[in-house]
């Protein structure tokens, strides 16, 4: 009894000791100080914005509008449209299609 008393500790301080080898050598201390500061206990405020509600916004528009054909009819754009519209319309037929 006495023999497995001594094993044991044996044993242990050997494992305490490899263990704070490695400590040392791996865990080192930086040289950071730690200050407490002291919180004070004032009380908080707090503060509601008034947010503005969203209003009606009037808009006018200008609409002719005739009850009988149109004589003439004509549609002019500025924009200028190049022949890749074209390809570009084949390709997206193509990939519906598979």
């Amino acid at each position: 009894m006495a023999e497995q008393f001594v094993f044991y500790s044996l044993f242990l301080w050997q494992i305490g000791f490899i263990i704070g080898i490695l400590l040392k050598l791996f865990y080192k201390p930086n040289g950071k100080k730690i200050l407490s500061t002291v919180v004070s206990n004032t009380p908080t405020v707090e503060v509601e914005t008034p947010k503005p509600k969203p209003s009606h916004i009037d808009v006018e528009m200008k609409k002719n509008i005739s009850l009988q054909a149109a004589k003439v009819s004509s549609v002019k754009s500025d924009e200028v449209i190049k022949g890749k519209v074209s390809t570009q319309k084949e390709k997206l037929k193509q990939l519906r299609r598979g």
